[in-house]
């Protein structure tokens, strides 16, 4: 099932990997069962980029934790820029593929991650346009 974040992110299970797409990251801690590692020959493996293993299975045993998990998720990626900036720098330059392996839930830790991420996108645009409308051609007109 495709799963259709913004224009900028697209969620993909791994085995849907697009053959000719650029910027296509696999998040998963080890590579998919069942996948040829050559299988993948576009995507960036980036394991750090998840949450970790304790982390998650405390969300497995009390899925109705997901609010708190992605607070401390969130909180933890953005104490570590390296981990996602790729993504970041990926999604503004035209999008980004985020491959997961396993099921295609609300509360599949990647889609927490895409949330984080266009959180950042968003508030990239914000300050982008701030700037454009804070320019000093905005003030010509204003007598001092």
């Amino acid at each position: 099932m495709s799963s259709e974040m913004s224009s900028a992110i697209q969620l993909l299970p791994a085995s849907q990997c697009p053959a000719r797409r650029d910027n296509v990251f696999l998040l998963a801690a080890r590579w998919p069962a069942g996948l040829p590692r050559g299988s993948l020959p576009r995507a960036r493996w980036l394991p750090r980029a998840l949450p970790a293993p304790g982390l998650q299975a405390w969300l497995r045993r009390d899925p109705l934790r997901y609010a708190l998990f992605c607070e401390t998720y969130w909180a933890d990626l953005a104490a570590n820029p390296p981990r996602w900036q790729a993504l970041l720098q990926a999604a503004a330059e035209g999008g980004v593929v985020l491959l997961y392996d396993g099921e295609d839930g609300l509360l599949n830790p990647v889609r927490a991650l895409a949330r984080f991420l266009e959180a950042r996108l968003a508030a990239q645009g914000y300050w982008h346009d701030a700037a454009r409308r804070s320019s000093p051609v905005c003030y010509a007109g204003l007598s001092h």
